[in-house]
């Protein structure tokens, strides 16, 4: 999985990581790392308004089935002045064995240039799927076995990290996390938290400083930003038009026909998956 795409996948997390209650993390193609210990940090305890937040948050979670959005994803290269804006549809669904969710970008800006072009970015609770109209292209990665579960996107043991969704002690083990002052910029009516990667950890190896903005009548993110620390991009991902439980159906986080497309298909390594099983068509 491209480092391109993991950083869509973290901007697209913090909006379905608090639906589902769980949050996004590393590369598929990575392991999830040792153990995390139980014991909580001996640091400073999260502020009461924090934890207000948190709450807030964790409880919004167990409210939603279905979510729909706008997504407008911004990569801003500092370094050579060089932005692109990325904007298009976003939708959730919690369903067994595993949560799916439907990235639709439809518009690109470059340069001044708007393009009509689109890219997919599907879960389909098994395989990741990435397509683009630009080459014509399918790239299927597989997440998951066939019936099996497995909490993807939840911190420090999914293959896609985020904090939200999570107790306070999970996110307490993973980040440290303040409350911002409003500042002109920000989302009307959000408060800013400010979500630090605790020391040696994949997320602290990849980002800097995570900044959340929750909505205060939704109880959900509607604005993350970050830096990624290898690449120096900055990442901005806002959420509007929010839908919450809009009845969804499971076709409508489905890829749609894409003809002659060239598909590539990645199965998971291990004792039924072997080089062989490597499809490219």
């Amino acid at each position: 999985m491209s480092s391109k795409t993991y950083a869509i996948l973290v901007g697209i997390g913090a909006a379905l990581a608090p639906f589902a209650a769980f949050s996004l993390a590393d590369s598929a193609t990575q392991p999830a790392g040792p153990p995390t210990s139980t014991t909580a940090p001996a640091d400073p305890a999260l502020s009461p308004e924090v934890v207000a937040i948190l709450d807030r948050l964790e409880r919004k979670g167990t409210q939603i089935d279905s979510i729909e959005s706008r997504i407008d994803y911004t990569k801003i290269d500092p370094v050579l002045e060089d932005r692109q804006d990325y904007q298009g549809l976003l939708r959730f669904k919690k369903l067994e064995p595993n949560p799916r969710f439907f990235i639709e970008f439809d518009t690109f800006k470059h340069e001044g240039v708007v393009k009509k072009t689109k890219q997919w970015h599907v879960f389909d609770g098994q395989w990741y799927i990435e397509a683009r109209e630009t080459t014509g292209t399918i790239t299927k990665t597989e997440i998951v076995r066939p019936g099996e579960t497995l909490e993807v996107f939840k911190v420090g043991k999914g293959p896609f990290p985020l904090p939200f969704g999570q107790k306070k002690a999970d996110i307490e083990r993973h980040f440290t996390v303040k409350l911002v002052p409003p500042a002109p910029g920000d989302p009307t009516n959000s408060d800013h938290l400010e979500c630090t990667p605790r020391p040696d950890t994949e997320m602290a190896r990849k980002y800097d400083t995570v900044h959340f903005y929750i909505d205060r009548k939704l109880d959900l993110p509607v604005r993350v930003e970050t830096m990624e620390k290898q690449e120096g991009n900055r990442i901005i991902a806002s959420f509007t038009e929010v839908k919450v439980n809009p009845g969804l159906v499971a076709s409508q986080l489905n890829l749609p026909e894409l003809k002659d497309y060239k598909i590539q298909t990645e199965p998971l390594r291990g004792p039924s998956s072997t080089p062989a099983d490597r499809d490219t068509r």
